[in-house]
């Protein structure tokens, strides 16, 4: 018989090989690979566009593994997948730089060294409204009318009462209290009543696989369900498609800095996604379906071209800073400033990586809680009903 740690290590041994792990790991190297292939591809175009000289246009980072190009440009592909850079030459511009190339990147004026570093960023727009479009008008845009929208659960959180209650995505309900709810607005109405009512436990009626069942809910302080709708789409044309698309890459921007912006002005940590939860987040997408997961990398690309943006020295909007001030005042930074601007700069993100990445950490754990909480309640129904069977 095998011990508790080979079946562990066995388990672990099998998830890891599984076709779910192998999917899950292609998706987030394709995701994560062509979001910031992209962010240097505007790179490299801006650099042809300027005529400055690129040295390298590389895939991956790390190791060599294959060269080619027989021109001014090697390109490469390098055994990390996630991501890639371009080399430009003389990319050093501080105010002691020698410049020995009319076509080096020191070389240009500001304004061209701006558009070549915001360009980055606006490839990743580019992107995700190329993505946005297309997914729009695949699936059309979601129905926002709750009487037009059937009364079907599309997500359930975990550790809510409708999660230990049993419920299930897909789910449709029909009733709440004996109160038909044929879309959701009557749904939310329904629970809007019990609320007001001041109610501890609800009747919930739904259906699953054409079979209906009647389960009792008993609602915790938050007198929430835990419930999220199930999408419904309507069709558009290609124009609307096209305007849905770039307001939609308006409307994700807008929502971040705003809610940054809020944490920031109440001193609350904001809320931020490290690489486990930009890994997690990326492997459910691939299992979602193919619009939702080119949607999420839409997303991610928006998120990379508005972080790159931000004005930190060592992002792409820091460097542009410097470029602003060196139109302003006609001088370019010295080799100390700069040097120490980007010093603080790399402080900053690291700091920045690091703390969402606690927040990652949190939330595996509490989620782990949930999931133990769930287990217990599901334990104790369990016991509960034997006993009962024992005394019947």
């Amino acid at each position: 018989m095998l011990s508790s740690i080979t079946q562990f290590l066995l388990a672990k041994l099998i998830w890891l090989f599984s076709w779910h792990t192998l999917l899950s790991a292609l998706g987030i190297i394709f995701a994560l690979g062509l979001v910031v292939i992209i962010h240097e591809l505007g790179h490299f175009l801006a650099c042809r566009l300027l005529d400055i000289k690129v040295e390298e246009f590389s895939i991956g980072f790390g190791k060599l593994l294959k060269k080619w190009g027989k021109g001014e440009t090697q390109y490469s592909l390098r055994a990390i997948p996630l991501g890639g850079y371009v080399k430009p030459a003389g990319e050093y511009y501080a105010r002691e730089a020698e410049i020995k190339d009319p076509r080096e990147f020191a070389a240009k004026p500001w304004y061209a060294r701006l558009f070549m570093v915001f360009a980055g960023a606006g490839m990743n727009y580019v992107l995700a409204f190329v993505i946005f479009f297309f997914v729009i008008l695949a699936m059309g845009m979601p129905v926002t009318n709750p009487l037009k929208v059937p009364s079907v659960l599309g997500e359930i959180k975990e550790g809510y009462p409708a999660a230990k209650a049993g419920l299930m995505a897909g789910d449709r309900i029909t009733s709440i209290n004996d109160a038909k709810t044929n879309n959701w607005k009557d749904l939310l109405l329904a629970l809007d009543k019990a609320n007001k009512d001041n109610l501890q436990e609800i009747t919930v009626t739904y259906e699953r696989k054409g079979k209906e069942t009647v389960v009792p809910v008993i609602l915790d302080e938050t007198k929430k369900l835990g419930i999220v709708v199930e999408p419904t789409y309507e069709k558009i044309g290609v124009f609307k498609s096209i305007g849905m698309a770039a307001y939609q890459c308006y409307y994700w921007t807008a929502l971040s800095l705003v809610t940054i912006a809020e944490k920031v002005y109440h001193r609350e940590a904001p809320d931020m996604a490290g690489p486990i939860g930009i890994f997690e987040l990326v492997g459910k997408g691939v299992h979602s379906g193919v619009e939702d997961y080119f949607f999420l990398i839409a997303l991610i690309s928006v998120a990379i071209g508005m972080f790159n943006l931000f004005p930190i020295p060592i992002l792409d909007g820091g460097h542009i800073c410097f470029f602003i001030l060196e139109g302003i005042t006609g001088k370019r930074p010295t080799e100390k400033v700069f040097n120490n601007a980007c010093g603080v700069g790399a402080f900053i993100l690291i700091g920045l990586v690091l703390f969402a990445t606690y927040q990652d950490i949190g939330r595996l754990k509490k989620r782990g809680t949930d999931k133990a909480a769930i287990t217990e309640t599901a334990q104790d129904k369990a016991q509960e009903n034997a006993r009962e069977v024992q005394n019947d």
